[in-house]
């Protein structure tokens, strides 16, 4: 198969993981999840034509550029459709994650203005002729 002596498909699960990790997290940091996972979610049964072709047309070129593993790994994630579908939950994990922080921040920003007006609002009650 003429495919594996450019590209090198085999991720260890600690690797798998870790690079879903980081693409995951980069798309969140950035603000993309929705179309990242409407893009994946369209990507996903063409991900197996769509890596082969990746490596017979682009990667002559590409390493022509970079011999960085990065992008072998990278077109082995998406070789996977399991991986593929790992990768959206993350970002779905992720973006959850980012929400509940986000409620988190909002809710003790909330308590902390009422607080804030609690301790004035005992002031105006105590002096009679305004603060």
């Amino acid at each position: 198969m003429p495919t594996l002596a450019y590209v090198n498909l085999e991720l260890t699960p600690e690797r798998r993981k870790e690079l879903i990790d980081k693409i995951a997290t980069e798309i969140v940091k950035r603000g993309l999840e929705t179309p990242a996972i409407m893009l994946l979610e369209t990507f996903k049964p063409l991900s197996f034509i769509g890596a082969e072709m990746a490596i017979f047309y682009l990667f002559p070129y590409i390493k022509a550029i970079t011999t960085n593993p990065i992008v072998d790994e990278i077109t082995a994630i998406f070789h996977d459709r399991s991986a593929v579908e790992e990768l959206i939950k993350r970002i779905e994990e992720l973006v959850e994650i980012e929400k509940e922080k986000e409620r988190a921040a909002k809710e003790a920003k909330k308590r902390a203005k009422q607080m804030a007006s609690a301790s004035t609002d005992k002031k105006k009650r105590f002096w009679i002729f305004g603060s």
